[in-house]
């Protein structure tokens, strides 16, 4: 009987301390219209990202009911890739092109993509944070025409979420991602003067 519950107790430190993978991906079907809809059509080079992350390894990680670490959050898709198709997406759903080549090249870092869980009494508040630095360089000048800082944040509180809400928490994160890229008058007043 020592040696059964030896086992599963060995089994279930395991089973916590693999990884759980996470299939992060944006709503393709959202609307995301900002004021880049605005302008003619730009052909767009699909980005080139950098991860920058300080950990690049996971996303996030498993906690116990005492806030202790129990295992690692990863996604499915490079970070990298789902950052790009992202970005692609706010382009092209505001009318423009993205592809191996065009007028202008996207070139950035992802600075931070985490699933952070801060447990209180009652509650998990699970909160997703997406963040990355782009610039923006015109190919005919080869002159950087804009740069910001973009991010994402989803947060949402439970008495209790695993792997359907991590998926959810950091998939609603990318698709405000999109909407700070599409919503910045800025990048839009740089790109008119073209």
């Amino acid at each position: 009987m020592k040696k059964i519950l030896l086992l599963v107790s060995i089994f279930i430190l395991q089973a916590c301390g693999k990884p759980t993978t996470l299939k992060v991906n944006h709503d393709e079907l959202a609307k995301y219209d900002g004021p880049l809809k605005e302008l003619v059509e730009i052909s767009f080079q699909k980005a080139q990202l950098a991860d920058k992350r300080a950990n690049k390894t996971r996303i996030g990680v498993k906690k116990n009911g005492f806030g202790g670490e129990i295992g690692d959050i990863v996604t499915e898709n490079p970070v990298d890739e789902i950052i790009l198709n992202a970005i692609s997406t706010a382009l092209v759903k505001n009318g423009h092109i993205v592809s191996s080549s065009g007028r202008i090249k996207i070139e950035g870092t992802i600075t931070n993509f985490w699933l952070e869980m801060d447990m209180n009494a009652f509650t998990v508040e699970f909160i997703g944070d997406v963040q990355c630095e782009l610039s923006f360089i015109d190919t005919e000048t080869g002159k950087k025409i804009y740069s910001s800082e973009y991010s994402g944040h989803y947060a949402e509180k439970k008495m209790a979420g695993a792997k359907k809400t991590w998926q959810t928490v950091m998939s609603k994160a990318v698709n405000n991602l999109i909407e700070d890229l599409v919503f910045d008058e800025d990048l839009k007043d740089a790109l008119e003067d073209l």
